[in-house]
């Protein structure tokens, strides 16, 4: 959890600061600023939710979880 903190932290201040755009400056501006705001909001949005989910990710190495076919029989000690 810890090697992958940093996905955690810059994908949700990068989500945050893309609805920032989006539900509080790109209203209160007009014209082609406020279309350029909104737009790159919610590109902003989408790239955090992308490094959001980076550190939701697996290794491949875990990706599967393999047992044994005698796993049920197998007496515990």
């Amino acid at each position: 959890m810890k090697e992958k903190r940093t996905f955690w932290i810059g994908g949700t201040a990068t989500a945050l600061l893309g609805v920032a755009l989006v539900r509080l400056l790109s209203p209160e501006l007009s014209g082609i600023a406020g279309s350029l705001a909104m737009a790159s909001g919610y590109v902003l949005v989408v790239a955090g939710i992308t490094l959001i989910s980076c550190a939701t990710r697996r290794k491949r190495s875990e990706a599967f979880i393999t047992v044994e076919k005698d796993a049920k029989n197998r007496e515990r000690p």
